[in-house]
């Protein structure tokens, strides 16, 4: 729900706002007031709210001056009420990143789309930060740092890695772990777990959930892949422990990780 402060000193304009707008149709609710600049200034920085409405013409400090102040202080917006001749405050307003103006006196109407519309834009930021937090989280996770092992030592010890790394491309899709892989190659379990992290800095059940996990991401980039199919995919049986395994690598569900690959798709062709 957002939340609003109102700063108006005419007691009958700020009351007038605050009880008789249909906030909960806006998904909205007053949290502050104040009737000057001074207390505006106060209860913005304390409050913190998503919407501030000011009137531009008040004691102690105008709305202008408060709206300076409170520079770098609060991510709110602005919507300023102002009288006919004061345009030239309301396109200085307005250079400073006020979202819009009312003008008096305040047509009900007009007041409710300016409302809705400043809404909609703080959703959108609010959207927006949750996916940034999401890609912070993605980006913070152990799949990020997941490099594939790339051929290059020609040692026997070498070649027993890039065996065991081709066969987990080859098979991830099935139920493998040391002991197939270590039968492919003719090796013991625990020769082949030693050479093996030695030179990947993986124990080879890291590589394994790595992979999967890396090729679930590839597949998720598709918005109309389901969870279940993916993890059947990359190798999992059960979808819930493929959803838990996943959270903990990404730092996303699959079903977070898709929503949040679709929306910065839409946000780039947008």
């Amino acid at each position: 729900m957002n939340r609003i402060v109102v700063v108006e000193d005419s007691l009958l304009l700020r009351k007038g706002i605050i009880y008789t707008t249909d906030w909960k149709k806006l998904n909205c609710e007053v949290v502050g007031e104040a009737d000057n600049g001074y207390g505006g200034c106060a209860v913005i920085e304390e409050l913190q709210p998503d919407i501030v409405i000011t009137d531009i013409r008040m004691p102690g400090i105008d709305g202008i001056k408060m709206i300076e102040n409170l520079q770098g202080k609060t991510n709110a917006m602005f919507v300023i009420i102002t009288a006919f001749n004061e345009f030239e405050y309301a396109c200085k307003a307005l250079k400073m990143g006020v979202v819009d103006y009312l003008s008096k006196p305040i047509d009900d109407v007009e007041f409710y789309s300016v409302m809705k519309q400043t809404c909609e834009k703080v959703e959108k930021i609010k959207q927006y930060e949750k996916l940034q937090n999401q890609l912070d989280m993605m980006e913070d996770s152990r799949i990020m740092f997941f490099k594939e092992y790339m051929a290059g030592d020609q040692s026997p010890q070498g070649n027993y890695v890039q065996a065991a790394v081709q066969f987990i491309k080859e098979n991830y899709q099935k139920d493998i772990g040391i002991r197939e892989i270590a039968e492919n190659l003719t090796i013991s379990e625990s020769r082949l777990s030693h050479v093996f992290k030695q030179n990947t800095g993986y124990t080879l059940g890291d590589y394994i959930q790595n992979f999967r996990m890396k090729q679930a991401c590839l597949l998720l980039s598709d918005p109309t892949v389901k969870v279940y199919e993916v993890a059947g995919q990359v190798g999992f049986k059960d979808q819930r422990y493929f959803s838990v395994m996943f959270k903990k690598l990404v730092g996303l569900s699959p079903r977070e990780f898709q929503n949040t690959f679709t929306k910065l798709e839409g946000d780039i062709d947008a």
